[in-house]
């Protein structure tokens, strides 16, 4: 969306031979966004996993720049190139941070929040539909945990995710 005034530009990878060097690109920005310093959410900073490392990388980064591959192995990085995701990267922490947001950006409907319980835990939901795009963070007692973030590519997927926001809002009381 190029109305938004806070959303970053996509990094987009020029030469897919090169996917590698693409990465370390793509993990400066990471480091720069989680590592040198953390998003805050409701007073409590984000934290990404560290293990299990797929060679140099911690696990949420190959999170954010991969997808789950068709067959499932027991390896949680066994994960094929997302270029969507990857070229996305810096709107993670930027839509974390900018959810709430006051600006008067043509044509915006803002992002959409709510939560759900995930196991024993509450997962928030930043649904940015104007640019196809969630991020999820888990509720933790002393921080928050970045769990993902993604391009939204189906429109099913897309329906999905406002009629869960739709029920959020109906009712009463917060998760939280």
């Amino acid at each position: 969306m190029d109305n938004c005034k806070w959303l970053p530009k996509i990094v987009e990878c020029k030469d897919y031979n090169k996917w590698n060097e693409y990465l370390d690109i793509l993990y400066s920005i990471f480091k720069k966004d989680f590592i040198d310093s953390k998003p805050i959410f409701e007073g409590k900073g984000v934290n990404f996993r560290k293990a299990p490392m797929d060679e140099k990388y911690e696990h949420t980064f190959i999170h954010l720049t991969h997808k789950d591959e068709f067959h499932k192995s027991n390896d949680p990085n066994d994960r094929i190139p997302d270029p969507r995701r990857a070229e996305r990267i810096g709107w993670n922490r930027a839509i974390i941070e900018n959810y709430k947001c006051n600006e008067n950006c043509n044509n915006c409907e803002k992002i959409l929040y709510f939560e759900e319980y995930y196991k024993k835990n509450v997962r928030a939901y930043f649904l940015f539909k104007d640019v196809k795009f969630l991020v999820i963070i888990e509720k933790r007692q002393n921080y928050n945990l970045l769990i993902t973030g993604y391009y939204i590519e189906y429109d099913n997927a897309m329906e999905k995710y406002i009629k869960k926001y739709e029920k959020y809002k109906m009712q009463k009381t917060p998760l939280t």
